[in-house]
């Protein structure tokens, strides 16, 4: 009898991983971003980053800004009907330089978008 208890709880238990495991599967998060990817040649420069965030309707949401500067911001939000919720972030320097940023979802799922790029090549080389 014990050995028969202990299966059935291995079995109810293996269920609800599989369930769970489907359900994280289905709900299939994709991210993009765009940005004008010009040479910045006036300084401060601002690079506008618009991401596309997709997935069934009234998912919450996590996501952050990733910047090669080490920069985060991390917010919240929900995909609305149609399946589409875009984010926008804005970044502003003033040295010269390389630069990239990337959408990154963290919950429900982890998703990243590609690196947008920029250069700055501000007067006097800062």
């Amino acid at each position: 009898m014990r050995l028969l208890s202990k299966l059935l709880v291995f079995t109810v238990a293996f269920g609800v991983l599989c369930a769970a495991a489907a359900t994280a599967a289905s709900t299939n998060i994709t991210v993009h971003i765009h940005n004008s990817n010009v040479a910045g040649l006036a300084c401060p420069f601002a690079e506008n980053f618009t991401g596309t965030i997709h997935g069934p309707a009234n998912t919450p949401i996590t996501y952050r800004w990733e910047r090669s500067n080490g920069y985060l911001a991390t917010h919240s939000t929900t995909i609305p009907a149609g399946g589409s919720k875009q984010v926008s972030d804005v970044w502003t320097t003033s040295k010269s330089g390389a630069y990239w940023a990337r959408l990154h979802v963290l919950t429900p799922q982890s998703a990243v978008s590609d690196k947008g790029t920029f250069q700055v090549h501000c007067p006097g080389g800062m």
